[in-house]
């Protein structure tokens, strides 16, 4: 990739537009849970392997065997809602898991960036300050720590 291929900000109005949209996102959802991480590992998930089960339960098997629908997990309406809901929400988090790509993958390139112009520029400072240009040794000296107990002590 070229370098400085971004080279572009997000305005405030698009930035305040994007946490807008957000915003909007969590307060349409109000019901929304946050599992630990013990939680959705511990919990049963229905995955694509396993909807196909779930479904001819719900949808034909518990209708038509009520007699066999024993309450321990719930009533057959409350497993419907739950399947419904688990179907509505596959189109948009296929969506949002698409735009946290795009979102993820620019702001990787954008640090990356930053990153290469930032070793660059520290590079170009240890040669001057070898060379004993005024303030070299500064910058040398203030940025070097950073790279203290990472092996090489450039980056």
């Amino acid at each position: 990739m070229p370098t400085n291929q971004l080279n572009i900000t997000l305005t405030a109005p698009q930035l305040a537009a994007i946490n807008a949209a957000i915003d909007a996102l969590l307060s349409n959802v109000p019901f929304g849970v946050n599992l630990t991480k013990d939680e959705r590992t511990s919990l049963p998930n229905i995955g694509d392997e396993r909807l196909p089960f779930v479904e001819k339960v719900i949808d034909n098997y518990a209708p038509a065997n009520p007699t066999l629908v024993s309450g321990f997990a719930g009533s057959k309406a409350e497993a419907l809602t739950d399947l419904t809901l688990y179907r509505q929400f596959e189109n948009p988090i296929e969506r949002l898991m698409s735009v946290l790509e795009i979102y993820k993958d620019t702001q990787q390139l954008a640090g990356s960036e930053a990153y290469k112009f930032s070793r660059v520029f520290y590079d170009t400072a240890q040669i001057a300050a070898e060379n004993n240009v005024p303030g070299a040794n500064a910058i040398v000296d203030d940025l070097s720590h950073l790279f203290e107990g990472q092996g090489l002590q450039t980056p």
